[in-house]
């Protein structure tokens, strides 16, 4: 096991500890730590079609986010810590001493929530796409049902507006199913009477969206982001009125209709802000949505 030198007192310990074990003084990051964070960046997007997972407190067996009860056990289910608007813990490779800052400041709100979050389980490891087969028994015979749950791609899209620029593709709406860094923005209308409408090839159960606000600081910080949204569908009667948190993580919105067509109306938007020295865009901007559903025929 390699060592390297405490700066304070010299103590040699393992270079995998993040305190000096002699006189507790921080040990500090690594050029490779910095060099790791840059690939796992790049690496996030290979998980964009997987489908988020559910694991029972009971059983430990892993369900898809539409079943209220585990298939295994028959547990009654919790949704991911995301849909409460949590966002992703920090790293050490992040921000310095991390796990010790992150104690100090939570503990005493996590001892007065602890009833609250007692059910709660942060989703397991995404799969790329998962077959399920639930069980329906009657008296008399046992049929099974098989559907599969995945990613929905649409055919088309279309928006209010698109920024304008010498590539008329830079921030096409085509940009929200790419899988991608890559954004739609409006042309500096600061979210205002935008709207996106999405066409499939045909009748899809779309069970949930997930939409995802610009990763980088940057992009974040500067740009008008979607505050409260609602959504529409060729299925009688639907709309749905959500609030977006302004977080630059996933946020999920249930949906459960079939259709092959989906609008989402903008009527608020949280303003952009200056960021290190640079002044805030006008233009709203979305990084990614995601369609996951089951075909229907």
């Amino acid at each position: 096991m390699e060592k390297i030198t405490c700066k304070a007192c010299q103590a040699l310990v393992d270079e995998k500890l993040e305190f000096c074990s002699s006189c507790g003084e921080w040990l500090g990051l690594k050029i490779e730590d910095l060099e790791d964070t840059e690939v796992s960046n790049e690496s996030k997007f290979q998980k964009r079609t997987r489908i988020p997972q559910i694991r029972c407190n009971n059983c430990g067996n892993n369900n898809l986010p539409s079943i209220k009860n585990c298939k295994e056990c028959g547990l009654l289910l919790v949704r991911p810590l995301s849909n409460y608007g949590a966002t992703e813990l920090p790293t050490r490779k992040e921000v310095p001493g991390i796990r010790a800052v992150f104690f100090l400041a939570l503990i005493i709100p996590l001892i007065a929530g602890a009833s609250y979050f007692y059910n709660t389980r942060l989703a397991e490891e995404v799969i790329e796409e998962i077959e399920i087969v639930e069980q329906t028994t009657s008296t008399s015979t046992t049929t099974t049902l098989q559907s599969i749950l995945k990613v929905q791609t649409p055919i088309s899209c279309a928006a209010s507006s698109t920024y304008e620029s010498s590539n008329p593709n830079d921030f096409s709406c085509e940009n929200l199913y790419d899988n991608d860094y890559t954004m739609w923005q409006d042309n500096s209308l600061s979210c205002q009477d935008a709207w996106l409408e999405f066409t499939f090839p045909k009748d899809v159960f779309i069970e949930f969206i997930v939409i995802q606000n610009a990763e980088k600081s940057s992009s974040f910080k500067r740009n008008y982001k979607i505050r409260d949204l609602i959504i529409t569908s060729d299925a009688e009667g639907q709309q749905i009125q959500k609030e977006l948190e302004n977080r630059n993580t996933e946020q999920w919105i249930d949906i459960n209709a079939t259709t092959a067509f989906l609008r989402i109306d903008v009527l608020s938007a949280y303003p952009g802000e200056e960021f290190n020295g640079q002044n805030p865009f006008e233009e709203c901007a979305i990084q990614e949505i995601r369609f996951f559903g089951k075909d229907t025929g």
